[in-house]
């Protein structure tokens, strides 16, 4: 045999021998060369993806209204629809008070790849009041409700357990002042009902700007949960609310970050006072829109603000032994 055969049959022989340990050790093969073996990148393992807050409570549906936009200029009209859902009239925006802000429509429907057709709420700082109320100049609103006048279904009566699901959005400038800028509210008719029982509420605290959960037992009022403002502004949030309206009564609250999923309010609280009637025919409504104080005026842009609201499921429920 030539030294060249023998050369080439080693070479071959070493080659093979460094693709099996390779193919053992994990390993690139080796180069014609014979040079040192390249360890392959280990690879990181997938992120943790932590589910979110799920409601664990148990419960039978016993009935269920919703109110979804259908789509800008197209469908039924935008305040038919909401009279659909909450009754004759269940919408307080400045356009429909003659001495408020007529002929330019403060909800309109609009469309969007995440949600596809939603509501869109709009408020003027110098330009929007409250209602009809010429007495009231330190407070404006644009929101929905359901009131005396609604169907029995979307209305909370004692010892009842109802479950709200919704989305929104506040638009990424928005600014809010030291007192509130409510965007939901749990509110009793009849009893002590001067103040909501739940708000979910955007508000600066200690120059921070932040959105928040609130508890108004009686004339006090308390924080369950605290978010800062730029975690949820620009974003479009997905909540979830069940409550049970009676002195003792059970609330839960699970608002996420569409987009990601992250929590941003996740609270559960028993024997909680969600109750101010004190008779038969008393009930809490909900409310959803802008309704802000205009005290501090200086914290609020001149500019018009906007919040997207899409979705709305209102369920009464039966909680399961």
């Amino acid at each position: 045999m030539s030294s060249d055969q023998h050369c080439t049959k080693a070479t071959a022989r070493g080659t093979a021998f460094c693709v099996i340990l390779s193919i053992a050790l994990g390993l690139d093969a080796c180069g014609s060369g014979g040079g040192t073996p390249t360890v392959a990148t280990p690879q990181n393992p997938p992120p943790v993806v932590t589910p979110p807050p799920v409601d664990e409570a148990a419960y039978t549906v016993v009935s269920t209204r919703t109110l979804s936009a259908d789509g800008f200029e197209a469908g039924v009209d935008t305040y038919d629809l909401i009279r659909n859902f909450g009754g004759p009239n269940p919408i307080e925006a400045p356009d429909l008070y003659a001495v408020n802000h007529p002929g330019a429509p403060h909800i309109y429907e609009d469309e969007d790849a995440e949600v596809g057709n939603h509501f869109v709420f709009v408020l003027h700082r110098d330009l929007d009041r409250d209602r009809d109320r010429l007495d009231i100049t330190d407070r404006q609103r644009n929101e929905i409700k359901t009131y005396n006048s609604s169907e029995d279904a979307v209305k909370g009566f004692e010892n009842e357990t109802l479950v709200f699901r919704w989305k929104f959005k506040i638009n990424a400038d928005m600014s809010v002042s030291t007192r509130f800028t409510n965007l939901f509210q749990l509110k009793a008719v009849g009893g002590d009902d001067s103040q909501p029982i739940i708000t979910i509420s955007g508000a600066e605290r200690s120059g921070e700007d932040g959105i928040e959960v609130r508890h108004s037992p009686l004339q006090a009022t308390a924080l369950l949960a605290r978010t800062p403002w730029p975690e949820v502004t620009g974003e479009w949030l997905d909540a979830y609310c069940r409550a049970t309206f009676s002195d003792t009564g059970a609330f839960r609250m699970i608002v996420t970050r569409v987009r990601d999923g992250a929590v941003i309010f996740d609270i559960a609280v028993d024997e909680l006072d969600l109750w101010r009637g004190d008779s038969p025919e008393h009930f809490v409504r909900p409310k959803w829109g802008i309704y802000r104080s205009l005290v501090d005026l200086d914290n609020l842009r001149p500019d018009e603000e906007r919040v997207r609201f899409a979705n709305f499921v209102l369920s009464k429920v039966v909680l399961d032994n």
